[in-house]
């Protein structure tokens, strides 16, 4: 089901209730600073495999952690060195994924072979608001459906409704998918060029 949310200031009683749901497992279709994406919450399992089974995507795809602030993602990730916080510091929030090597404290279910992890931290005031609600991290996935992504809420809709908690509808996103850098790398390197440009 649609819920219509003010794109800016979005309602605190709907953004109680989307936290709450997630918090009990629900999966819902959230806008971020790119397109729409699945949601859940990282620490449920059974919502976490039901976002690969709505992408229709296999288990070794991975998943992005959705942090609040720089200080929660550290808690995720592996990082050496002030320069790499540096660089997070000046370029986040935006629309970039950076991936890093995994810490102990990611479930292994959300982990590729390689044990690597991808973080967002999104500008948007619907993710924002409701990180502030919940004590972990979100974990999500772009809408895309044979080769395309979906940017309208209606056609979200039409092929989700009965399938996810809620469609939290800001109205149509501009067709941008994030900026995929690769932490690792020294200098980091760009693995897909899109929105946004980082600075180094």
């Amino acid at each position: 089901m649609l819920i219509t949310v003010h794109p800016a200031n979005p309602q605190k009683n709907i953004l109680d209730k989307v936290a709450k749901d997630l918090q009990s497992g629900a999966v819902y279709v959230l806008p971020t600073d790119t397109v729409y994406a699945f949601v859940t919450t990282l620490g449920n399992k059974k919502s976490i495999e039901k976002l690969y089974q709505l992408k229709e995507m296999p288990p070794n795809k991975p998943l992005s952690l959705y942090c609040r602030d720089f200080s929660q993602a550290s808690h995720y990730i592996r990082m050496e060195g002030n320069k790499t916080f540096r660089l997070m510091k000046s370029n986040l929030p935006g629309p970039f994924t950076l991936i890093f090597q995994a810490s102990k404290n990611i479930p292994h279910y959300t982990l590729t072979k390689q044990e690597s992890v991808g973080i967002r931290i999104i500008n948007h005031p619907v993710i924002e608001g409701i990180l502030e609600r919940i004590e972990m991290p979100l974990i999500g996935t772009s809408v895309f459906v044979k080769d395309s992504y979906l940017t309208f809420p209606e056609a979200l809709e039409l092929k989700f409704g009965k399938l996810v908690a809620g469609i939290i509808d800001t109205g149509p996103l501009e067709l941008s998918v994030s900026t995929i850098l690769d932490m690792r790398s020294n200098p980091p390197e760009i693995i897909r060029k899109g929105k946004g440009e980082f600075k180094f």
